[in-house]
Formats: structure tokens, C-alpha cells, sequence
């Protein structure tokens, strides 16, 4: 592992355990076992740190069109590798609109992707309709549909602790009985857990 990925490691560590806010580039460093000025050289900034950060954990939980579920047990199976994903970043999610406030680069990216990864949920949607898995004829129901499922994976995190639950690996889990819930009335064949 070179020192860039060693800091990036030990960086998502201490975002996960702490917050961005209190874990500086110096805490950082000195979790390293590095001078600040090391650190320094290899990442300008913290906000660069989460950056890539970001990019990583896109890159884990993107797939190309090709690869989208297209039956419904394919995407059940699909959100699972998301939600230990999700575990592994946590923080972002945790934070994700105060990182925007100090982020505008970081901002901008994450609304090109999530615009583009609204598409691919409409893809997924259409691929479970194609395959009769869903029903719905009305586009307007697959827009609402699909942005439903969005809100729950976005802001779920920040939904927890408003109402008092802590974010933990089971309570991240239930984050696909919202998906699962908000596609029941439109199953063509009930699910089995």
C-alpha cells in the first residue's frame, strides 16, 4: 500500500470513528506517524482527502448500465454490497450537507453523480418492469417511485438521529425495507424473505 492510500485509509478511518470536522489533517498525520508537512505533500487539504474519498466509494458502489439489476433478486442481493459499502463511508452520509458548505467542488461532483445515478435507479425500475417484476404504467408513479428510494439511501443517516437511533450495522441494514416498501404496491408477485 504507498503512503497516498496508507493516509486515505487512516483519514476514513478517523471520519468514521470521530467526524470530519474534528479530525483535522494534523490528527490525521499524527495517526500516520507523519509529519504534517508529509502529509502535506501528498494532499493538499482535508477537503481534498474526502474528495477522493468520495470518488473511491463511487467507484465501489457504481455500475454500468450493463451491470444494473435486472430482476429483482439480483437487486436485493445488489443492496446488500451497497449497505457494507455505505458502513464503510459512513461519515460521508453522516455529513454529507456540511461537507457541501465547505465544498463547493465537492458539491457540484456529487449532484453530477446523483443525477446520474437517479438514471440508473429509473434504469433499474425499467429492468424489473421489462422482467415483470413491476408493474406501474404511470411514468409520473416510476419518477415518484424512484425518487423515494433516493431520499431513503441519501438521507437516512440524518433520519436516524432525529429520531434518537443510533447508525449501526443492523440499523443501516433496514435502510432496504424502505426500498422494499416503497416497491410493494407495485409488485406483480409478493416477496419472500
Amino acid at each position: 500500500m504507498s503512503r497516498k492510500e496508507a493516509i486515505l485509509e487512516v483519514a476514513l478511518k478517523l471520519f468514521n470513528e470521530t467526524s470530519t470536522q474534528s479530525s483535522t489533517t494534523n490528527h490525521i498525520a499524527k495517526a500516520m506517524g507523519i509529519s504534517p508537512g508529509n502529509l502535506h505533500y501528498h494532499y493538499k487539504n482535508r477537503e481534498e482527502i474526502i474528495r477522493l474519498l468520495y470518488i473511491q466509494m463511487r467507484k465501489e458502489t457504481t455500475l454500468s448500465i450493463d451491470e444494473l439489476p435486472k430482476s429483482l433478486e439480483v437487486l436485493r442481493e445488489h443492496e446488500k454490497v451497497l449497505v457494507k459499502i455505505r458502513w464503510k463511508y459512513r461519515f460521508f452520509y453522516k455529513e454529507m450537507l456540511s461537507l457541501f458548505a465547505r465544498d463547493s467542488e465537492l458539491e457540484e461532483l456529487y449532484i453530477k453523480d446523483n443525477i446520474a445515478h437517479r438514471r440508473r435507479i429509473r434504469q433499474v425500475m425499467n429492468n424489473l418492469i421489462i422482467n415483470g417484476d413491476l408493474a406501474i404504467d404511470d411514468e409520473e408513479d416510476i419518477d415518484f417511485l424512484v425518487d423515494t428510494i433516493s431520499l431513503s439511501w441519501q438521507f437516512y443517516d440524518s433520519f436516524l438521529y432525529t429520531i434518537g437511533e443510533e447508525l449501526n450495522t443492523v440499523s443501516l441494514q433496514k435502510a432496504i425495507n424502505y426500498t422494499a416498501t416503497a416497491m410493494k404496491p407495485f409488485l406483480v408477485k409478493k416477496e419472500t424473505t
